[in-house]
């Protein structure tokens, strides 16, 4: 009994509501009669189609509510009124939106990366650009203090045998075998004949200065004058081996000997600002190179 009467009072304001409907549909079925009724009326005003169909889906769904509601009242179970769940196309496309959502934020995130690197290599580029500029021109400077402090040869010493001396054209002497000239100069510093091989390497930069051989010359003349003690003019010969930086075997050497040569100048700045250029330049320096390297920066007392 007491389950009847909890399904006769959740049924209760629903078979009301029915009946609402139902009287709105009996009012409406009366005034349908009477329009009937007078044959002018009706055919004056035609009957609007959309509305009629309408009219009988709400009469149909009001009869399949009602006879649900009777069979459950003569179960005598409750009649339960759920809600609709969200259409499932919508929750489809809200999910999309939200996943369009995170892969935009995602986006986002990366281009801002993106651009903060490219604005710290953008300045790292022009910080080494700026260094290159200023290492160049005190190279340009260097160069000219040691064309200055170089010893300048007498004009009355005779050219070494075999050599071409300053005045010989190629008018006036034979053509000189620049490979020959080469290798005769290399003999005497091998020999231990460094004045006469810095003499010789210097007539072949004098004659052949534009010849691919010419930085190796001018690293072996600043060999020889480095051993002879004239640091001054092997650091002269060693920045004119170097400009361009030449990625050759004896490159990092002679940067390194030109570092050397500066301190021994008293130039410990200039020392230093060259060994800077060892790592960026010639990374694949060897590990004895690299140690040598970290002696004349501290004997410069570069800073860290």
């Amino acid at each position: 009994m007491t389950k009847a009467r909890r399904s006769h009072s959740v049924l209760a304001p629903l078979i009301a509501a029915l009946a609402v409907t139902a009287t709105l549909a009996l009012g409406l079925g009366a005034g349908s009669a009477a329009w009937a009724q007078d044959g002018q009326q009706a055919a004056a005003e035609p009957r609007d189609e959309p509305s009629a169909k309408r009219l009988d889906r709400l009469e149909k769904e009001l009869r399949e509510v009602r006879q649900i509601v009777l069979q459950a009242h003569a179960t005598g179970q409750p009649v339960e009124i759920k809600e609709a769940g969200p259409d499932p196309q919508v929750v489809t496309l809200q999910g999309r939106i939200d996943e369009g959502d995170v892969a935009t934020r995602r986006l986002t995130g990366q281009i801002e990366t993106l651009t903060h690197d490219l604005e710290t290599a953008r300045r790292d580029l022009d910080d080494s650009r700026a260094q290159t500029t200023a290492l160049a021109d005190r190279l340009d400077r260097l160069e000219k203090q040691m064309a200055a402090l170089a010893p300048a040869a007498p004009s009355s010493a005779p050219p070494p045998a075999g050599v071409p001396g300053p005045a010989a054209t190629p008018d006036a002497a034979p053509q000189a075998d620049a490979q020959t000239t080469y290798a005769h100069a290399r003999q005497r510093l091998a020999d231990g004949d460094y004045p006469g091989a810095a003499a010789e390497f210097q007539a072949y930069i004098d004659r052949f200065g534009d010849t691919s051989g010419a930085p190796a010359a001018r690293y072996w003349l600043g060999e020889a004058k480095f051993i002879q003690k004239d640091y001054a003019g092997a650091a002269s010969a060693y920045l004119g081996a170097i400009r361009g930086w030449p990625k050759t075997a004896w490159a990092g050497e002679a940067l390194v000997k030109l570092s050397q040569s500066l301190v021994e100048l008293n130039k410990p700045a200039d020392a230093c600002g060259a060994l800077g250029e060892l790592d960026r330049r010639y990374p694949h320096a060897s590990p004895a190179l690299k140690a040598r390297a970290a002696a004349v920066r501290q004997k410069a007392q570069c800073a860290a």
